[in-house]
């Protein structure tokens, strides 16, 4: 498994009624896409994503 820690760049969709986003995270090294379920992620905010 896979684990990245960033922080959350710009969202790009939100789905208010399931909470399904689009987001760009930077991580250390790159700029990256996450997709999946995630209903309190802002702007700005650290994250630790698993793929």
């Amino acid at each position: 498994m896979l684990e990245l820690e960033g922080q959350v760049e710009t969202i790009i969709y939100y789905n208010e009624l399931n909470s399904y986003t689009v987001a760009r995270m930077i991580t250390e090294d790159e700029t990256i896409t996450i997709v999946g379920f995630l209903p309190f992620v802002n702007i700005g905010d650290s994250i630790t994503v698993t793929r």
